[in-house]
């Protein structure tokens, strides 16, 4: 744009008729006198395109070659009656503008056309605003995927994202977090390039990763193992390779491992390794491989003083006794053997190592029903205005309330003590009585406790599908309805935990329906493909010992279960 030179400063109509203006304010005199209404004065400053300026000048050319070639023909015609007849009287000003008026008005619908051309011109070079996949899609993700950083210390999901991302640079943690947000977006809003960027993206972060690992000075930046927790929540967005042996495990119980307890010094080190120590459980779960559990014992040795980190410790040490029961179970072929017995009564030294098994776990069961005492205590003395955990089943009853990210780690419990239970009663239904009194003895106690472990069962489901609304948002901790922001924060934490209540034999059928309605949920209105599991017949297939545990079939889900308009309609919009 520039600026065009001299422009004439009189009013519009005086310039249409090519008179001098004497530029009276609101109305000209000259206007007055010629008997039309005043136009007006146009704006002070006028810019007009510099880019189009052959077609310009051309326009401009022809409009004023025809307006000279009728100036000249008025002109000789103005001659011509001069020399053949006799000077005509002398007439007043208002008279000779009269007649002036048609010879200058004779041009000016060219002129019109001639600007208007002009102004077409200018507005097609003005280009819309394209749209930006990178931003749209990390203001969404962050926007609903990560937790608001809050002041009491509590640890949330990827809080610490903002402090690390720097959008000026395209390094580790940058690039992870735009592959996942641009999944996420994908499965929300849909896009065939959001997808193709985002697997563009993931690619070059692993090969970054695998760089950055085998460098001693990258290895303890927390921007690495925050590039590795973001490429495990990838998959939950994907929903392809759940449970795949090459997952992240083992780089993040080596990262874990070599940062030591000194992590948990900080806000951000803490809640990264309590995210960290949260995928490892998910990893061990589905591969019943218990060596990645607690990596450097951090958890257990600090839970000592930290009821949080102890919680998250008793998870650990509760997948650790589910492998070991699930390797007294006989396997189904070892059962289907005729004349075979069950591995649990052929030795008398085996069942005394079973015995102290059996003893940790019910141990274990009670450490649980501690850890809900003391862990309201200590929510009270240190995180203000959050809800309290309470025992086992308080919750399910709907009489007290929770903040969401007390909610998650209330549902988080109550699945390993779930996966307890359930391992527990399976170990149980695989007994046969003893011809000895004292084998006998036994299994008559462990029938006896059969009633009071499927309480429990229903107890802890009960607590979890009741937890579910608070952790998403749809109820505040007062109890009223809400809408949360970032309910695919809690969306991925728990997403796991209510699939395990899906897969239960001892749950109830109406407890796997809402179960069912609430990964439904996570699935279709918050884009988390892992809520879905595997196709019908191999769920958890890797450490299935027994249908009573991970029962498929009619509990098990597909895509195709999530067009049921009976459960859709059960879903609240996100």
């Amino acid at each position: 744009m520039v600026f065009p030179g001299r422009f004439s400063s009189g009013c519009l109509r005086c310039r249409q008729r090519k008179v001098k203006c004497d530029e009276g304010k609101p109305t000209c005199r000259r206007c007055y006198n010629y008997g039309k209404p005043c136009l007006g004065y146009t704006d002070e400053f006028h810019f007009r395109h510099s880019a189009p300026k052959g077609r310009s000048q051309s326009v401009s050319s022809t409009a004023s070659k025809s307006s000279n070639a009728e100036s000249t023909a008025s002109t000789v015609g103005t001659a011509v009656t001069a020399s053949t007849t006799s000077p005509p009287p002398p007439q007043n000003d208002k008279q000779q503008e009269q007649q002036q008026a048609p010879q200058n008005a004779t041009p000016k619908p060219k002129l019109r056309l001639a600007e208007a051309a002009q102004r077409r011109r200018s507005l097609a070079i003005v280009r819309p605003p394209t749209q930006s996949y990178d931003n749209m899609s990390l203001c969404y993700f962050v926007r609903r995927f990560v937790s608001p950083d809050d002041d009491d210390g509590f640890p949330g999901h990827l809080s610490f994202l903002p402090s690390l991302f720097d959008h000026y640079k395209g390094g580790l943690i940058e690039t992870a977090t735009l592959s996942v947000a641009q999944l996420a977006a994908y499965n929300h809003l849909g896009g065939e390039e959001l997808r193709t960027r985002s697997m563009r993206n993931y690619g070059r972060v692993i090969k970054g990763l695998q760089e950055a690992i085998q460098s001693n000075d990258q290895v303890m930046d927390d921007k690495v193992i925050a590039t590795i927790l973001l490429l495990c929540t990838y998959k939950d967005f994907s929903g392809e390779g759940l449970g795949d042996p090459n997952e992240h495990a083992s780089g993040l119980f080596y990262l874990l491992e070599k940062r030591g307890p000194s992590q948990i010094g900080t806000r951000r080190g803490s809640e990264l390794f309590l995210l960290a120590l949260l995928r490892l459980q998910i990893y061990s779960f589905l591969h019943g491989d218990d060596k990645y559990t607690d990596p450097g014992a951090i958890a257990t040795v600090i839970g000592i003083f930290d009821p949080l980190l102890r919680g998250l410790a008793m998870m650990s040490r509760t997948l650790s006794l589910r492998h070991r029961l699930c390797r007294l179970i006989p396997s189904e072929t070892t059962q289907s053997q005729a004349g075979s017995p069950p591995e649990a009564s052929q030795s008398s030294a085996w069942s005394e190592e079973e015995r102290v098994l059996i003893q940790e776990c019910f141990e274990m069961l009670d450490n649980f029903n501690h850890w809900d005492q003391e862990a309201a205590v200590y929510w009270q003395n240190t995180f203000e205005g959050r809800g309290v955990p309470t025992t086992l089943g308080e919750m399910g009853k709907g009489t007290t309330h929770y903040d969401a990210e007390t909610a998650c780690i209330i549902i988080l419990l109550r699945s390993a003590r779930l996966i307890l239970l359930q391992t527990m009663l399976l170990y149980q239904s695989m007994l046969q009585p003893g011809e000895e009194e004292e084998e006998f003895s036994y299994y008559n106690m462990w029938a006896e406790t059969v009633p009071f472990l499927e309480t429990d069962v229903r107890k802890a489901v009960d607590d979890m599908l009741a937890a579910v609304p608070y952790a998403l948002g749809d109820i505040d901790p007062t109890g009223m309805p809400a809408t949360m922001l970032h309910d695919g924060a809690a969306a991925i934490i728990i997403v796991h935990s209510i699939r395990l209540v899906t897969h239960c034999g001892y749950t109830t059928p109406e407890q796997r329906e809402r179960a069912v309605i609430i990964l439904t949920r996570l699935y279709s209105a918050i884009g988390l493909r892992s809520a879905i599991g595997r196709q019908p017949g191999e769920p958890f297939s890797g450490i299935t010992p027994s249908p009573l545990v991970m029962s498929p079939g009619s509990t098990d889900i597909d895509e195709e279960a999530f067009s049921l308009p009976d459960a859709m309609s059960l879903l609240s919009s996100s």
